[in-house]
């Protein structure tokens, strides 16, 4: 097995976007590298990172992109964590979408900050401050005040109670400013709708929003072009952050 130690700053500056991101499919990779390498070039050495056990791929089924992430050894190589979490295989389409909508959301500049799971879970005291992790945490801000957005994707129904309890922490908590939850079907929206309102009420009720995207594991998905459901009112999710 190979040492990271033998790979240049040229090398480890394409691998660094990684330690945000978590997964990145090739070119979104080599895009966030600042120096803007040769594709074929980049290529090459990714190819070489894998073979040296640093990272692994995933080959998306419908979009047919190649996603990048650390493996254990590579993750603890290059961020020197002795016990990384790693991308699990059975979460690979959860935490490739998450990073996803949260980079397209950032590069619009309407998100001034994001902050995935990950690295919440490296900040410490983080959960004992916040109560509850999301998936993401986006920061808007707007004049002097800076708002927090909770960002939760949804790709399999949750039982309710977890639902219910969830909904509470996000409530107990005065961090949040609102929860953004995303599905990839009404169904599931509706059935988290009814549940959560059953657990804060109608008075904590409008802290939540909510958006569906029904092809969200077929294609890529940008948020600001979907609707979003607050409050009982309908409008779109790009206005809800102008606000």
């Amino acid at each position: 097995m190979s040492s990271i130690s033998h790979l240049n700053s040229v090398y480890i500056n394409y691998l660094t976007p990684l330690i945000k991101w978590r997964i990145m499919d090739l070119e979104s990779l080599r895009r966030q590298c600042g120096s803007r390498p040769n594709y074929f070039h980049f290529a090459r050495v990714i190819r070489k990172m894998e073979k040296e056990k640093i990272l692994s791929s995933y080959k998306h089924r419908f979009n047919g992109k190649k996603y990048l992430f650390f493996n254990s050894f590579g993750e603890r190589q290059i961020t020197g964590i002795q016990n990384p979490t790693g991308v699990s295989k059975d979460s690979i389409i959860h935490d490739l979408k998450v990073s996803e909508l949260t980079m397209t959301l950032l590069e619009s500049g309407l998100i001034d900050d994001v902050s995935l799971e990950h690295e919440l879970q490296n900040k410490r005291n983080f959960r004992q401050t916040y109560r509850v992790i999301p998936d993401a945490l986006l920061e808007i801000n707007q004049g002097d005040k800076k708002q927090k957005l909770a960002l939760e994707l949804e790709l399999t129904q949750k039982q309710k109670q977890r639902i219910r309890e969830k909904a509470k922490q996000y409530m107990i908590s005065s961090k949040y400013d609102f929860v953004i939850y995303v599905f990839p079907n009404k169904r599931m929206l509706q059935m988290y709708m009814q549940e959560i309102m059953s657990s804060v009420g109608s008075k904590y009720f409008n802290r939540f929003v909510f958006i569906t995207d029904e092809s969200i594991t077929i294609k890529k998905t940008n948020l600001l072009e979907f609707d979003c459901y607050r409050a009982n009112k309908v409008y779109p999710f790009c206005e809800f952050l102008k606000v």
